[in-house]
This record gives C-alpha cells, structure tokens and sequence, in this order.
C-alpha cells in the first residue's frame, strides 16, 4: 500500500532571549517521536506522537498531533 507510511523523529531546539553558550547548553529542548503518514489527494494526513526528553514543569510531556499537509 503506497499510499501509508511510517516515521521517525527526532527534533530539537528552543527560542533563548540571549544567544550565549551558557542558554544554548541549559535550556536545549530534545523531543522524539514516531508518525503514520497516508497520502491524499489534499494532501497527506499526519498523525504523530512525540515525547519531550527534558519536559517542562505543568505541560504533558507526550504530545499528540494529527494534520493535514506537510509541515512546511
């Protein structure tokens, strides 16, 4: 079947206030996941899991994401 796929992910980053060694090392967030793609004529539908590795306090460190179209 062509048209469903699988993935794995891997992402990382955050936004710092100061570009400086010091934030880059303290705050750098790490987040891995997998996903199920099915292609449409639309576009494909994306359905993701994702866990954050260093979570921040009071958010959910499993995310769950479904949408249609590719992420950019």
């Amino acid at each position: 079947m062509k048209a469903l796929g699988g993935v794995v992910f891997y992402d990382g980053g955050n936004v710092y206030s100061a570009i400086n060694f010091n934030n880059f090392v303290n705050n750098y967030s790490n987040t891995i996941g997998i996903g199920l793609r099915y292609t449409t004529p639309i576009g494909p539908i994306r359905i993701d899991i994702g866990r954050n590795l260093n979570p921040v306090p009071g958010i959910n460190p499993t995310q769950y994401y479904i949408t249609l179209g590719q992420a950019f």
